[in-house]
């Protein structure tokens, strides 16, 4: 079965916090003993916001793509999903780009972006985060941003977004939207998590949302296990989720997770829980790989116009 993950921390724990490959929590053969034929490698503009090196952060993590082992599709995606390990690179922190239209056309030629969170937990020169708890709506240059990412065919990702600009972007972009690592607010109320309207809106947009795998987002006291990660599905799918749905782990940028799922050799475990829970096989692989490659391939063919 297709398996596809829509987050991971990896490369920053690379280039930036400087960890070996051997140790991070996605490597080349544990994704291929979890079947994911497709990983989403995010460059994270670093903790510090706009205030630190976003942009020189970008750049070595590119740098280090070789480090990964990993075959990243860095132009137009294959037909059909791809049956061994390969990756995708999407930006998380549009500070990154520096408020520059022209930063975002040389990350793109260096490493055809497929996804941007707009924000993480800062205040940037596009949006506001979640975490601050802003009323505002994006800003003239996010604005501007989003009408080039839909020509460029490039996801808004609105996990670290707050409401006002998730729904802002939702009005605006022409492409789907996706949360590519959030959960249900309502099993677990932090700013993080989406409530049933913003999940209703991605439906209808058609986008994707991707189940992260964070302990402390998956239920309040966190101490999460699997049986937790399954409510949050059943929550999404509940609401009419099913075909937006899929995963976004988080691995490699958090500190705790669901015993036996920490890494991507564990996605068969999770996928078998599932099934006895009485998810169809058709179910399984759209949540399991399908949905994110079919979002990946509406931008794509949005980019091609």
């Amino acid at each position: 079965m297709f398996v596809a993950d829509a987050h991971s921390d990896t490369l920053y724990s690379i280039a930036i916090e400087g960890k070996r490959p051997m140790d991070c929590a996605v490597r080349a053969d544990r994704l291929k003993e979890g079947s994911v034929g497709l990983q989403t490698f995010a460059l994270f503009a670093g903790s510090a916001g706009p205030s630190g090196q976003p942009y020189e952060n970008g750049v070595r993590m590119l740098r280090a793509m070789d480090q990964l082992q990993v075959h990243m599709l860095l132009e137009d995606l294959p037909t059909d999903p791809p049956t061994e390990p390969s990756g995708v690179i999407s930006i998380e922190g549009g500070e990154m780009l520096q408020g520059s239209i022209e930063r975002l056309h040389a990350f793109d030629q260096m490493a055809r972006v497929r996804m941007i969170a707009l924000t993480w937990n800062h205040e940037n020169e596009i949006a506001y985060p979640a975490m601050g708890g802003t009323k505002h709506a994006l800003k003239p240059f996010g604005r501007e941003l989003l009408r080039e990412m839909d020509r460029l065919g490039i996801l808004v990702d609105t996990s670290h977004l707050n409401e006002a600009g998730f729904f802002d972007a939702a009005e605006r972009t022409a492409l789907p939207i996706i949360a590519s690592h959030s959960n249900s607010r309502r099993l677990c109320d932090v700013p993080r998590n989406l409530t049933r309207e913003q999940v209703r809106c991605i439906i209808e947009k058609q986008g994707f949302i991707g189940i992260n795998f964070y302990s402390a987002f998956l239920r309040a006291d966190g101490k999460a296990t699997l049986d937790d990660v399954l409510r949050h599905v059943d929550q999404i799918c509940e609401w009419g989720g099913e075909h937006v749905l899929g995963f976004g782990s988080d691995f490699d940028g958090i500190e705790s997770w669901p015993e036996g799922l920490g890494d991507p050799s564990r996605f068969p475990a999770l996928i078998e829980l599932l099934r006895n829970h009485g998810y169809t096989q058709q179910q399984l692989e759209s949540i399991a790989g399908m949905n994110l490659w079919r979002v990946l391939n509406t931008a794509r063919a949005a980019r091609s116009k």
